[in-house]
């Protein structure tokens, strides 16, 4: 009865419409469906879809054509991959071998009724050898006690009840955890992203009981003991001319809330060349006082993007904010499949700035040169884009993909040009988000922290394993060594201990008798 009063209701109020209003009213409609199917898409696609942001241009109909799609020199491979069409890949050879221990392997006796020789019947007997193959071998994690022994020195010559007692240096009094043990807890969780409880498993098939708690305990003392490195690199990256910045969300446990569980946040900062470590910081919301109160003292450039809070810090310290140019193309590629003209100029338009780039790093150029580069170069690519961009916001809709990346571009121009004006900066802010990727890939396996000191101690650890992989040095042979170091003399000196300065002092392994071998002879 509702529903036919309804219909009726709405005939009625069609009727009392004149021909003009039912258009714009018609027209009304069909924008909110394209609306709402687009950001069904667009959901759909984060969810489900391929992370790419991969783009082709071929060129046509386009305000800012590719310089290699126009030009007649292109061989047929590269005409074939700016069309998108598949070619075939170059084979690979084998990896090359590894510098390791050979454990000589020989066959067993043969039947004796093998051995008469046919001729005379005298038996044969082993001559030589030969290396018929060489394979992989593995032993799984093995678990063995180190006895510290305290060394007491005493006087020969009298009965002097004066002795002197040497004691082996321990990371924490009776503790029963070595360096080794607590380096690789951190890199199991943090680098490959092992949780606790998964580890516990790994360690009660070598026969060893360490429950979840315990190795929990263990974490956290590591991460006592490399604290003061972090504020050491803190330090370090305070003094950089540029630092990269994104941060991401993770859960906390927090008994207070109502589902027992909270947001916290993961800061990543990273410094220029001249200074280059990989920090994170956690704070326990997304407010600008946390990374304000991280960058204390920091009078470079903040790159990352027009997050408030970034806008806030860059005030604070009178400078510009370096926005991220990937940022402003995800938004166009998003807009791309309802609007392929408008969209695909303006990413034609990105494709030019990052060629820019890119030639740039081939080249192998000096800040100086790039920064003349791109103002022969990007400079001119940008004044055009820009006046394309303010003549299609009078045309495009505003809620939509298309109109919102036109938006975000123009609202923030200043930010997304700045890095032009020095050649020490990067076009977008992605090496910055490739470290955030770890965090990610972490949250799925160990899921939410289970306090916010839990947050802490993941940041101050992350922080020394995130060095390393920028430095190419291994983390577990670092932490073990930093780790016995710092707990022997609690006042070396910290410089000497960051990734690209490390020298190791301590052989990090097991026992010589357990793990020496001699290399196989390769003779005939």
């Amino acid at each position: 009865m509702q529903n036919t009063q309804y219909h009726e209701l709405s005939k009625e109020f069609l009727v009392t419409l004149d021909q003009e209003a039912l258009i714009n009213l018609v027209i009304q409609l069909d924008f909110k469906y394209q609306q709402l199917a687009e950001n069904a898409r667009i959901a759909l696609a984060d969810k489900y879809g391929r992370k790419t942001e991969h783009f082709i241009s071929t060129g046509q109909l386009l305000l800012f054509p590719s310089p290699s799609t126009n030009s007649g020199s292109l061989d047929s491979q590269d005409s074939a991959q700016k069309l998108g069409v598949k070619t075939k890949q170059q084979g690979h050879t084998r990896n090359q071998k590894p510098d390791l221990p050979h454990v000589q392997l020989f066959p067993p006796p043969p039947d004796p009724a093998l051995l008469p020789c046919p001729c005379c019947g005298v038996a044969r007997v082993p001559t030589r050898r030969i290396l018929q193959a060489s394979r992989y071998q593995i032993v799984p994690a093995r678990f063995y006690f180190e006895d510290l022994y305290s060394q007491v020195y005493s006087c020969k010559n009298c009965q002097c009840s004066e002795e002197l007692v040497i004691k082996t240096p321990e990371i924490v009094e009776n503790g029963t955890a070595s360096p080794g043990l607590l380096a690789h807890i951190a890199v199991s969780r943090d680098c490959d992203h092992i949780p606790f409880h998964r580890q516990s498993a790994i360690y009660n098939r070598s026969g060893v009981q360490l429950s979840r708690s315990t190795l929990s305990d263990f974490y956290s003392q590591t991460a006592r003991i490399l604290q003061p490195l972090h504020d050491f690199s803190r330090q370090v990256l305070l003094k950089s001319h540029v630092i990269s910045t994104d941060d991401t969300p993770v859960k906390v446990i927090d008994r207070s809330k109502s589902r027992n569980m909270k947001l916290g946040r993961i800061w990543g900062y990273l410094g220029d060349e001249t200074h280059p470590v990989t920090l994170f910081d956690y704070t326990h919301s997304r407010g600008r006082d946390g990374p304000m109160t991280f960058l204390t003292g920091f009078n470079g450039r903040l790159q990352g993007d027009c997050f408030s809070g970034n806008l806030a810090i860059c005030a604070a310290i009178d400078t510009v904010l370096v926005a991220c140019n990937a940022h402003a193309r995800r938004y166009f590629i998003k807009s791309l499949p309802n609007n392929k003209l408008g969209a695909g100029n303006a990413l034609s338009a990105f494709q030019q700035l990052y060629e820019i780039e890119r030639t740039a790093k081939e080249l192998g150029l000096s800040p100086e040169n790039t920064q003349l580069m791109r103002e022969q170069e990007a400079v001119p690519i940008l004044k055009e884009f820009h006046r394309w961009l303010q003549q299609e916001q009078l045309a495009a809709q505003p809620k939509s993909a298309y109109g919102k990346a036109i938006f975000y571009c123009l609202n923030n121009w200043t930010s997304l040009t700045e890095y032009v004006r020095d050649g020490r900066l990067s076009i977008d802010n992605n090496h910055c988000e490739r470290e955030m990727k770890y965090i990610a890939m972490g949250r799925k396996a160990w899921l939410f922290f289970g306090s916010d000191e839990g947050g802490k101690n993941h940041a101050i650890i992350l922080s020394m394993i995130a060095t390393c992989r920028r430095h190419g040095v291994e983390p577990w042979a670092y932490l073990t060594d930093v780790i016995q170091r710092l707990s022997e003399n609690p006042n070396e000196n910290l410089e000497d201990l960051l990734p690209y300065n490390w020298n190791p002092r301590y052989l990090t392994g097991a026992p010589a008798e357990i793990t020496q071998f001699q290399p196989t002879p390769k003779v005939a």
